[in-house]
């Protein structure tokens, strides 16, 4: 930690970039660094990087238009990404040193310094340790809340297994900074009614199979008919996975993306590793929550298959 303290304050220029299709963790721990830094590195000109906006971006910062001259100047810190290829902005490639920061296992080895702790339950926690090595100060009311909405999304409001001692630890911290926290649970967790009836719909014609294999297919029709976008749709994986003897689940929404049509899936778990089979599918992730991309109808009958086979333990 002491070794990014040193690149962040020695470097004028600092870039924030995190992955594509940003989650809250992806945005928390990048708006939380980059007001942290503005906020005691006043001097220092310090960016928010990426093209995606994804979901509950209205909760946090904003973006600005950032020159290729600045960004070649700059220190880029990449968070939460563990491969180049996800990276939203592959302008970081350009910046004169650059750091990775991030919890995911191991993928790719892109930066000139990378921080990778699979221990910690989001990237927003690990950026909270990072401040707290510099000081026990309280922190502004704002980077706090940003931090602590990467942590509770991540942790699925403290519930998955890689939630610690920690975790709760750096939750604490981040609570004392006067955070309002039933806002902050209803502004991430709060539905509009579409999303309460699309959340009815999948749990109702996900397919539940006797050995503990719950999944759903989306298409774009079904999507459009019940005015879901295909980020909201793949933030409702977890309600497959709230009956106690399901053991995997899988959201598999179909997409269009440079005139190709297939399916982009999130994958959960309770307790059989599932991201090693993910890796088969152009994706990855975590032990117990992986997503796959880019399958078509073949690819992705397989992929249900070899979920199929872990739970036999054929796999």
């Amino acid at each position: 930690m002491k070794i990014i303290l040193d690149k962040i304050e020695k470097a004028p220029i600092i870039c924030v970039f995190r992955h594509q299709s940003p989650d809250p963790d992806a945005l928390g721990s990048q708006f939380g660094l980059v007001n942290w830094i503005k906020e005691n590195y006043p001097d220092k000109q310090v960016f928010a990087m990426g093209w995606h906006r994804g979901q509950s971006a209205n909760l946090f910062g904003e973006y600005e238009t950032v020159s290729d001259e600045v960004v070649r100047s700059s220190l880029a810190i990449i968070l939460d990404t563990a491969n180049k290829a996800r990276i939203d902005d592959d302008r970081f490639a350009l910046a004169s040193d650059s750091i990775k920061i991030d919890h995911h296992p191991f993928t790719d080895q892109y930066a000139h310094y990378e921080y990778n702790d699979e221990s910690a339950a989001s990237t927003s926690e690990l950026i909270c340790r990072l401040i707290r090595t510099k000081s026990e100060e309280t922190l502004s009311t704002q980077t706090a809340t940003y931090l602590y909405m990467g942590i509770l999304t991540d942790t699925l409001r403290f519930s998955t297994q890689s939630t610690n001692a920690n975790t709760l630890n750096c939750a604490a911290f981040l609570v004392n900074s006067h955070l309002n926290l039933s806002k902050i649970n209803d502004d991430l967790f709060g539905m509009e009614t579409n999303e309460f009836l699309f959340s009815n719909y999948i749990r109702h014609h996900a397919t539940i199979e006797d050995n503990g294999l719950v999944y759903i297919k989306l298409d774009r029709d079904t999507l459009k008919r019940l005015n879901i976008t295909a980020g909201q749709a793949k933030e409702k994986v977890n309600e497959l996975g709230l009956v106690r003897s399901f053991k995997i689940w899988a959201l598999f929404i179909e997409q269009e993306e440079d005139g190709s049509v297939h399916y982009n899936g999130s994958i959960r778990s309770r307790g059989l590793t599932v991201n090693d089979i993910a890796k088969r599918y152009n994706g990855g992730g975590h032990r117990l929550a992986a997503a796959v991309k880019q399958l078509d109808n073949t690819l992705l009958e397989s992929c249900i298959n070899d979920l199929r086979l872990r739970i036999k333990g054929e796999l």
